[in-house]
């Protein structure tokens, strides 16, 4: 017995459905019905190949997410509080300027030709994440 969503248009009408060579959604000729007359294989008619028929799924609308405590606690603030945090902290300390082949510690300061004063904040095996004023990057060091 047949589900009533299957799609049973008859053989040589025009349908639109994806085209798994042209990735497009496009027109198709229905070629092939099962025992059943549902539509099996269809005929791009862009660029001529045949192939199983994979009807449209049928979108449902998604609700948003709720906000849970645990992902909000799980959230890294945003770089500029970060960064005015660590400013305060550490504004007695002198910049050195950055070179992909320093060694550097959290809570050093560094200078950065492009991004400006940062803050050292995790380093890590040849890597290290540096808060700027616009953004937390992750800088090469020990190189």
């Amino acid at each position: 017995m047949a589900t009533k969503d299957k799609d049973r248009t008859p053989v040589a009408q025009i349908l639109v459905t994806q085209c798994t060579k042209c990735k497009l959604p496009l027109t198709h000729m229905v070629v092939l019905h099962n025992s059943e007359g549902i539509v099996e294989r269809v005929q791009c008619r862009t660029c001529g190949s045949e192939h199983k028929y994979y009807p449209d799924k049928k979108k449902t609308a998604r609700k948003p997410a709720k906000k849970t405590r645990a992902a909000s606690k799980n959230r890294k603030p945003d770089a500029a509080s970060v960064f005015e945090k660590l400013a305060g902290k550490l504004e007695d300390k002198k910049a050195v300027s950055y070179t992909m082949q320093g060694s550097y510690q959290p809570d050093d300061v560094i200078n950065h030709k492009t991004f400006g004063k940062g803050f050292v904040t995790e380093v890590s095996y040849q890597k290290m994440e540096v808060a700027f004023a616009d953004a937390s990057r992750m800088l090469v060091c020990d190189r």
